[in-house]
C-alpha cells in the first residue's frame, strides 16, 4: 500500500507553494513603505512561471479527484498568463494575482491533505484499515449502519484483497475530512443528520448515487470549516 508516498508528495507540493509566494509577500510588505517595487523584481517573475510549470509536472492523478486536479491545473494556467501579462508599471497587480492564485492551490492541497485515506484506489481491506484508524472507538454494528451493508460483509471487506467499494472510499475520505473537527461518535452522527446542504437530506441515505458525491464532499468540507477546522 503506497500510501505515505502519496501523501509526501501533497506535503511537497504544499511547501513549494509557501517558497513560490514568500517573496512577493516580501514584496507586498516593502510596497507599504516604499514607492516603487525593485525593477528586477521582474527577474522573479520569469522564474514563478518556472516554477508553475515545474509545479503541473509534480502533480498525480491518485492524489486528486479528476475535477480537482482540472481546478488545480486552470488556477496553474491562470497565474503563469498573469505572470506574462505582467505590466511593469503595475506590478502589485501581477503580486496581487499570484497571492490569490496561491491560496487557491494551497486550500485544494489542504483539502486533499486533510481527505487523504490511506489503501483509497487499492484494496477494501487497505480501506478498511484506514476507517479503523479513523474510527478506532465506533463498533462493528454502527460501521456496518454507515457502510450500509451488513457486519458479516463489512468483515469480508476487511479481508478482502480485490478493490474497495465506492461508498467504502466515500466513507472513509468524508470521515478523513471530519476527523479533524469533530470526535469520533461527532463523524458518524454526521451522517445521519438531515442537512440543509443536501436538500435536507441525510449524507447516509445518498451515499450510494453517485450523483451526490460532489454535494456530499463539499457538504463535509464545509461541517468542517463551520465546526471549527
Amino acid at each position: 500500500m503506497s500510501t505515505l508516498a502519496e501523501k509526501d508528495r501533497l506535503e511537497t507540493i504544499e511547501v513549494e507553494i509557501s517558497d513560490l509566494v514568500e517573496p512577493f509577500i516580501r514584496e507586498v510588505s516593502k510596497a507599504a513603505t516604499q514607492e516603487e517595487v525593485d525593477p528586477s523584481f521582474f527577474d522573479r517573475f520569469r522564474d514563478t512561471s518556472r516554477r508553475l510549470f515545474e509545479l503541473n509536472e509534480e502533480l498525480h492523478e491518485e492524489d486528486f479527484d479528476p475535477r480537482v486536479l482540472a481546478e488545480f491545473r486552470g488556477i496553474i494556467i491562470n497565474a503563469i498568463k498573469d505572470v506574462a501579462e505582467a505590466e511593469e508599471d503595475r506590478p502589485l497587480d501581477t503580486i496581487d494575482s499570484i497571492l490569490i492564485h496561491a491560496e487557491q492551490l494551497r486550500h485544494l492541497v489542504r483539502d486533499a491533505l486533510d481527505g487523504h485515506v490511506g489503501g483509497v484506489g487499492f484494496s477494501a481491506k487497505d480501506v478498511m484499515e484506514s476507517l479503523r484508524e479513523i474510527l478506532p472507538s465506533i463498533r462493528q454494528v454502527e460501521l456496518a449502519a454507515l457502510l450500509g451493508r451488513s457486519q458479516r460483509q463489512v468483515q469480508r471487506w476487511s479481508a478482502l484483497d480485490g478493490p474497495a467499494p465506492r461508498r467504502l472510499e466515500l466513507v472513509a475520505r468524508i470521515s478523513a475530512l471530519l476527523r479533524h473537527s469533530w470526535t469520533e461518535e461527532g463523524v458518524v452522527a454526521w451522517f445521519f443528520r438531515p442537512r440543509q446542504d443536501l436538500e435536507g437530506r441525510k449524507a447516509v441515505d445518498l451515499l450510494d448515487n453517485p450523483d451526490w458525491e460532489d454535494a456530499i464532499l463539499k457538504a463535509a468540507r464545509r461541517g468542517r470549516a463551520q465546526h471549527g477546522s
